[in-house]
């Protein structure tokens, strides 16, 4: 197994990326909150894990012409099309559609191969959260008072991606590992033919069968194994989109490039993040960076990092310049570990990474 992993920093220096909505606790009720949670005393504004894997689906489909899986309503439940052969987004965020379909248990689910966290503030909210009071008053009368918090911070966010599921759909009969609906699943009459009734349930399975066709899916036992070149090219594509990541509320009065502005990268052949836990931290007001952390972190970790492997750090000059980091600094901790480093701006690293992800998959 293997899994790319990586840490991204986002700026957001007057920003209401994700809001919780009015507070109804409020007398007025006109005070529009910022999500936030509570850890050790103090409080942190954070944009949901949803959101964000919003916002890479957004840019998948905008930067690389992804065609996302359709969206259906069923009762009071909302899923996708269930169908990663044709949809990529179905292959690498996973779904979950569980409900009967004249009779028929059509349920099948998948595990994302997609992991993220959410993006947490790493300023508590009081020394990034602020409360802007504005008045309505292009309207006839008495201008209407409003309030709505924005924050200036840095959001971290880690993910993990599974690059051996990407394109590896599982036909066992266990949450998250039945992906796909096969004829074992269409209940028969006393001849053999589908029974009345299902025959949504058989063009599903049919329409599944002519694209595995199509695209050469090779089926196995207990699963079905897309070609390679899908998988590489799905896979690097989730990565690539880091790049040009979009999304965000409050973008007309509060404009903010989303883009990471800072990456860690690096595969590893084990289900874990060596990047989750503090390496960025506050310190009275100001963001730090643990390099000698990182360094023995990934040096305790050395077993699980595939030969050749290197850590990459994609960076903005004017961002690490205005925290006082020092890359080269990072670098060389690293080094002295025993794995190598690459660094460059953040398209660079991730495309240097996108490489040996690539490899991979041969």
């Amino acid at each position: 197994m293997r899994f790319a992993t990586g840490m991204v920093l986002i700026d957001a220096p007057h920003s209401a990326l994700n809001m919780l909505g009015i507070d109804e606790s409020l007398a007025d009720r006109n005070v529009t909150r910022v999500k936030t949670f509570r850890k050790g005393g103090k409080r942190y504004p954070y944009v949901s894990p949803q959101a964000w894997r919003y916002w890479w689906r957004f840019t998948l489909k905008e930067h690389f012409n992804w065609e996302l899986s359709p969206l259906y309503r069923e009762q009071k439940q909302v899923f996708t099309a269930a169908n990663p052969l044709k949809y990529p987004d179905d292959d690498v965020f996973g779904y979950m559609r569980a409900f009967k379909k004249g009779g028929v248990n059509v349920t099948v689910t998948r595990v994302s191969p997609l992991k993220n966290t959410p993006l947490i503030s790493i300023l508590p909210d009081r020394s990034s959260l602020t409360v802007d009071e504005g008045y309505a008053s292009r309207h006839e009368g008495d201008p209407v008072p409003y309030s709505q918090e924005f924050y200036s911070t840095v959001f971290k966010g880690a993910f993990s991606l599974d690059l051996e599921a990407i394109g590896r759909f599982t036909l066992i009969s266990k949450a998250g590992f039945k992906n796909l609906l096969t004829w074992d699943d269409v209940p028969r009459d006393k001849k053999g033919n589908p029974k009345k009734g299902t025959e949504d349930v058989v063009r599903e399975i049919e329409d599944m069968e002519h694209i595995a066709k199509e695209l050469g899916v090779e089926k196995r036992d207990k699963e079905w194994l897309m070609p390679p070149e899908i998988r590489k090219k799905r896979a690097t594509d989730a990565i690539k989109a880091l790049r040009l990541l979009t999304g965000g509320a409050k973008q007309t009065a509060y404009h903010t490039d989303i883009t990471p502005k800072f990456v860690l990268l690096l595969n590893v052949d084990a289900g874990i993040n060596p990047f989750i836990s503090d390496i960025v931290f506050e310190e009275k007001g100001e963001i730090k960076f643990d390099s000698n952390a990182l360094a023995k972190r990934l040096a305790d970790l050395k077993d699980v990092i595939p030969d050749g492997a290197k850590l990459y750090i994609g960076y903005d000059e004017g961002f690490v310049r205005a925290l006082g980091w020092d890359i080269d600094e990072i670098a060389k901790a690293v080094k002295e570990s025993g794995i190598e480093v690459f660094t460059g701006t953040v398209g660079e690293a991730i495309a240097e990474f996108t490489k040996e992800i690539e490899a991979y998959y041969g």
